[in-house]
């Protein structure tokens, strides 16, 4: 997966010059805690957080005098791993492209969805949570799903070595835990 599929591809952003009046009044109205700044190219050069638009010495000084050069960016071909570990450090992220134009914003909203869409939260089925002793225990339950004709919706690790199946299609619960547990003796 990777962040183009995630991002918000609507990036809030202002001119280098605009007066800080007016990009205080956007991120006010649009409810933003980070407003990016563009160039007239619409090449990122910046972010300002509310707190530097509201201490700023003037309403009438541009933009560009009080923005903070990005340390990080995201491109729409990152990987989800990469702007998950990212997202540890801010509250949002710009997405750019190879010309550093701003084509979006990833933030941790967006990680969750793509979070829930891996784990399939939300769809149906039951979830089975296995204590594997060795890796092949994995493989003789994935075999007792298919000769069940089960459809396997995730496989997800859960703590201290544990591994959760999310099957659908499941009639009898307890027949399938009797031979899962016998396939994993």
């Amino acid at each position: 997966m990777v962040v183009k599929e995630w991002m918000n591809p609507a990036a809030q952003a202002v001119v280098e010059s605009t007066p800080v009046r007016e990009a205080l009044k956007q991120a006010e109205e649009k409810g933003l805690a980070v407003l990016f700044v563009v160039d007239e190219g619409q090449r990122l050069r910046g972010f300002l957080t509310k707190k530097a638009l509201t201490s700023a010495p003037s309403p009438d000084l541009p933009v560009e005098k009080l923005l903070t050069p990005p340390q990080d960016v995201l491109t729409p071909k990152d990987p989800l791993e990469r702007a998950a570990a990212l997202l540890a450090h801010y509250l949002v992220l710009p997405v750019v492209d190879g010309e550093r134009r701003l084509v979006g914003t990833f933030s941790k909203d967006g990680l969750l969805r793509a979070l829930s869409h891996l784990a399939a939260l939300g769809e149906g089925g039951i979830r089975i949570r296995l204590r594997p002793h060795h890796p092949a225990e994995i493989y003789r339950a994935l075999s007792v799903l298919a000769e069940e004709n089960l459809t396997l919706v995730a496989v997800l690790r859960g703590q201290e070595g544990e591994v959760i199946l999310h099957v659908q299609g499941v009639q009898d619960p307890e027949k399938l835990g009797e031979k899962l547990e016998a396939a994993l003796k």
